[in-house]
Order: C-alpha cells, then structure tokens, then sequence
C-alpha cells in the first residue's frame, strides 16, 4: 500500500513563534512543530478525497490553544472561506453539554443524578410500565432502554417552537423500553432529549436558557447557539455538504428544536478550544471556577460497559489511545461531522469539526495525536469512490465501472474498494436532484447488488422525477418482491398512485 507520509514535505526549521491570525493560530514551539507536520498531512488528504469544504482543527494544552487552523469553504457556491467566525453543527457532541448542565444542577442541589425521570416531569409516561424506574444517570449513560430514534423526519420537518421539547414526551408514549432501565447499554438520541425537560423543569429556565447562562458563556464559549432564524442560514454558519460525483450542498439542514439536548448546538472552533481547556483545568476557565472538581469529575467518572469493551461516563466515552487514557465523543449527521478527544492526564485536549460528509475526521484526530506525541502517522487508506466519481465525471459511466472492476483487483493501491460506496453516490446525487447521474450511478451499482431495496426506492425516485412513472412503479414494485413488508416501498407506490389519479 502506498503510504501518506509527511516526508514529503519541508519541515519548519523555526523553534519559537506564535502566529495568529482569522484563520490560524501556531504558538509556540509545540504548535510549529506540529503545523509543520499536520498542515501538509491535512492537504494532502483533502486532496484525496476531493474536499473543499471546511475544516477545523484545534489542540489545546494547559490554558493554551496550541494549534488552531480553519481550511477550505464553510460555503463553496459564495465562496466564503471558514475561519474562527464560522460556525458550525456539531450533532452529537452536544450531549457533553447537556451532561454539563445536569451536573451543574447537581451542583446546585437542584436534582440528583439517581432521581427518576417522573420527579420531573410527572406526565412523563411509555405504554411500558418500566418507565418509572427510568433515572437520569441511566439516560446520561445510554441505559435507559429508550429507543434510539423515536421521532422520525423532523429535520424535514423542523420544529421552531418554545415548546418544542415537549414533542419528544408525545413521541415517547405508545413505545415498550428496550430492556429494563440499567441492564444493557444502548445509544438513544430520543433519551437525551427528554434530558431538556428535566433541565427545564429543575432550574425554572428554558433549556437554551439554563446551558447559555451556566456553561456557555461561563466558559467562553459567546459564539455559540442552539437557535437560528427560522427561514435563512446566517452568513457565517457553515453550509451542509456531501459527496456524489462532487462536493455538494445537502438538504435540509441539520436542525429542529426538539432535537436540542441530543444534537443542537452549533458553535466556532476557538468556542470548542475553550471547552476543550475546561476540561483539561478541571471545570475552571481562566479565573472562574465553572463546576466545582468534584462535580466536575462525575463527568469522566466510569459507569457502565460499553458493547466495544470501553466504559461510558456521563455522556462521555472513556476509551485509550497511543496508550493514553481519553474521554471522547464523535458526532455526525448528514452534511456535518465533528470529534472531541481530551487528554486528561496530558492536560491536552483536540477538537476537529467538518461541513463535509466523508470528511475523515477520525483520522485526522487520530492524525493530531500522533503528531503531537511525537509518533509516526500511521497509515490510512481512501475510498476508491473518489477516483471512480472523477473518471464517471471525464469519460462516463462504462469507464467508470471498469475502472472500479480494476480497482477491486488491485491490492497495492491505497484505494479501498466497497460496493456501498456506489450506492451511497447514488443517494447523495438523488438527494441533490441530479437525476441522469443519480440514474446511471443507482443502474449500475443494482448490477453489484439486486437485491437492495434502498437502491430500488431510491432509482424509483429518480425515474419518477425524469418522467417514466411506468418504469418507477417497477423500482418500486421491485422493492416488495424482495422485501414484502419494505414500508418505504409500500409508500412510495401509495403516493405514485394518487399522482396518476
């Protein structure tokens, strides 16, 4: 396999500096160090993977942001380049916050982490009469037994509403828990949001509310959001990306009040480096102690087994890497991805954000450590989507496929070659409605698998869109000979009808 090393490029002679500027800050020798090896890394892999949206990396140690550097467009068609301004979606990252903020109450003698969900919220019921016995902590820990997802297409549907949590108790109702509450681990997002209205309900303030006034501005963090206007993206907030045969703008945004707690805040690299600094300073920012240390520490502090052999503390993964002990939490919703690694007995903490999908922000933070800590990069691979997009986009589609045929066959590249990778190009140039590329892309990967009935719906969509009903009523009836009970597929012949009548 070829390897991606840093070698190829000049490393920075310069011992001491401190750069600073809307777009980067290098301080020190530890910071020039690593932008000599990190920044040429970074290109090089953007270039592989043919991104140009924006990126955004920060490492921090002590009191100190050591590294700090935006790259390409938060918005590619205005040609607007991200820096320390942009602000960007960062999904699941947020839970630590809504973690924060229960911790805080505790803090606050407002609530305990044991108490039950229905002290709270007394109306807070599940057709499963378990639910009563459902804590914070459980929730905080993903041992609930909620489902994972229970309410469906709202960022299709957002909700901008002051009462938009409550949504999430209605949703909740006519569900069984997934096993009894503190047995089993089990990731739920519809868990996390019922947090908000315990938060709520404890302090007297709305759930914005309480996280601005006791842990975002506290801590620094003044460009940071949970709202936005409800018909308009603000110029500075990064626009959602993926990838079909190019970066493109996916729709819809990531966003509906409802899903706050879980995945809501949006927020700008510098704002992400000063929690990161909260962190590694114990719950104190500069001279203020923001949660006392030991509250602060229940955050980090070990509670249940995760399925991959790693412990969850309260929202927060406790997991090693370059055999050093971390608490991390990834997040990722369609067009956004963001990472957080924080280093406590190294006192340094890393945050990588993306407005790209494929954007490898797991490498890159992989990337960030190895480099700080003095290792060697260790060496990745890319999809082979990439080169198999830019032939389809040059010479069509039959080039293309032997072209991925060819790729398959070839071992000493560092192109990893997954069929799924075809089908997921067909989905993002449908979402974008690129339907004759969608069309081509969704033909030929059905001559990989047959028997997909997400590619079926999905070139159903396509066909209807260029005007052949007949020959998207034959996706869509595929879609059930396969999958007799496939609802989408049920769906989509029940609205192709009422089209035709």
């Amino acid at each position: 396999m070829k390897k991606i090393i840093t070698l190829l490029f000049a490393i920075a002679t310069v011992t001491s500096c401190i750069a600073q500027s809307a777009k980067q800050i290098i301080e020190g020798p530890e910071g020039v160090s690593l932008d000599s090896l990190l920044t040429p890394y970074l290109m090089q892999l953007r270039e592989l993977t043919n991104n140009s949206a924006s990126l955004a990396v920060g490492l921090t140690k002590g009191d100190k942001i050591i590294y700090a550097r935006t790259f390409g467009f938060s918005n590619i068609e205005d040609s607007i380049k991200a820096d320390f301004n942009t602000v960007f979606h960062i999904a699941s990252v947020s839970k630590p916050f809504t973690a924060a903020a229960i911790v805080k109450l505790v803090e606050q003698g407002k609530l305990n982490l044991n108490d039950f969900i229905v002290k709270f919220i007394p109306e807070f019921e599940m057709i499963d009469s378990r639910y009563k016995q459902i804590t914070i902590k459980q929730i905080l820990t993903h041992t609930s037994g909620i489902p994972r997802h229970v309410s469906i297409g709202d960022w299709e549907n957002p909700i901008y509403d002051e009462k938009a949590l409550e949504k999430n108790l209605e949703d909740i109702k006519p569900l069984m828990l997934d096993f009894e509450p503190g047995t089993e681990f089990s990731y739920s997002n519809s868990a996390f949001d019922i947090l908000g209205v315990v938060i709520s309900r404890a302090s007297g303030m709305s759930f914005e509310e309480y996280v601005k006034t006791n842990i975002l501005i506290p801590s620094g963090m003044t460009n940071s959001f949970y709202s936005k206007p409800q018909d308009t993206l603000p110029v500075n907030w990064a626009v959602p990306y993926s990838y079909g045969i190019e970066t493109q703008v996916w729709s819809p945004f990531p966003y509906s009040e409802n899903y706050f707690p879980s995945s809501g805040l949006h927020t700008t690299l510098l704002d992400m480096c000063n929690w990161g600094m909260l962190y590694t300073n114990h719950g104190r920012h500069k001279d203020n102690v923001i949660i006392k240390p030991e509250y602060f520490s229940l955050l980090s502090t070990p509670n249940f087994d995760t399925p991959w052999g790693d412990k969850i503390g309260l929202s927060w993964f406790l997991q090693n890497y370059l055999d050093r002990p971390i608490i991390m939490h990834q997040g990722n919703d369609t067009g956004f991805e963001s990472l957080m690694y924080v280093y406590p007995k190294d006192s340094v903490s890393v945050i990588i954000m993306a407005n790209r999908d494929f954007s490898r922000t797991g490498r890159i933070i992989n990337a960030v450590s190895e480099f700080f800590f003095e290792q060697k990069a260790k060496d990745y691979s890319v999809s082979a989507k990439y080169p198999f997009t830019m032939a389809y986009k040059e010479h069509g589609i039959e080039y293309a496929s032997k072209l991925w045929e060819a790729l398959k066959q070839d071992t000493t590249d560092i192109y990893q070659v997954n069929d799924e990778d075809i089908l997921t190009t067909g989905a993002v140039l449908e979402n974008g409605k690129n339907w004759e590329a969608a069309k081509e892309i969704l033909e030929y990967y059905i001559t990989l698998d047959s028997n997909s009935t997400y590619a079926w719906r999905l070139l159903g969509n396509v066909y209807l869109n260029l005007g052949n009903r007949s020959q998207a009523q034959s996706c869509y009836e595929k879609t059930l000979l396969i999958n007799p009970e496939y609802e989408k597929g049920k769906k989509a012949l029940e609205d192709l009808k009422k089209i035709k009548n």
